[in-house]
């Protein structure tokens, strides 16, 4: 196999920390053209690697304007990825996630709120670190650093049980990730709801 295609740090020990998720990186990501099968398999590893629990909970509100909320969450270098993703994306990537819940329900929701906790865990450290601010000035702050964490995140699990992935290249991967990303800030996963004010 052309090790050009193997995604840098997945099935190997390269540490994938030190990706930066600038503007010119995603326009760079945002030239491929996604299968929707690469969605179903990113979304089956993710869901793999994730230690299940039976005490999940999620209250589902419907999403606010996309506009509205990246305007209330200050985020500028992920807008247009997210606008773009989910007229684009959002399709395939339900179709993942019901795909997911066919075989085991409570799959999708689980796989959510796994993507909240990590990212009441970002924003819970940033709290910390900035005492001196309310919980939305930190998001609003900081909100292109925790959706580029997150993504990071996601692709740390990957990179530790890549299996079904393998074959597919880095750049598919974290296209793919990056979806999952912006799909989790429309369906109001990530950063802040304004209707929670």
């Amino acid at each position: 196999m052309n090790n050009s295609q193997k995604a840098i740090g997945f099935g190997n020990s390269q540490n994938i920390t030190n990706i930066v998720f600038d503007e010119n990186y995603l326009q760079h990501l945002l030239q491929f053209t996604n299968n929707p099968s690469d969605v179903n398999l990113v979304v089956l590893t993710l869901y793999d690697s994730i230690v299940k629990s039976e005490d999940i909970q999620v209250s589902r509100n419907p999403p606010p304007e996309i506009d509205i909320k990246i305007s209330h969450n200050n985020v500028v270098t992920f807008k247009d990825v997210i606008l773009t993703n989910y007229s684009e994306n959002g399709y395939f990537l339900e179709v993942a996630y019901k795909a997911l819940d066919s075989e085991v329900p409570g799959r999708k929701t689980y796989f959510l709120k796994y993507i909240n906790n990590l990212y009441n865990q970002e924003v819970g450290a940033l709290i910390k670190e900035n005492s001196n601010l309310s919980k939305i000035e930190v998001v609003r702050l900081h909100s292109d650093n925790i959706i580029s964490k997150l993504i990071i995140i996601l692709l740390s699990k990957i990179a530790t049980n890549n299996k079904q992935v393998a074959h597919l290249s880095r750049e598919t991967i974290e296209l793919n990730v990056v979806i999952i990303i912006c799909h989790a800030f429309v369906d109001c996963k990530i950063l802040e709801n304004p209707k929670k004010l």
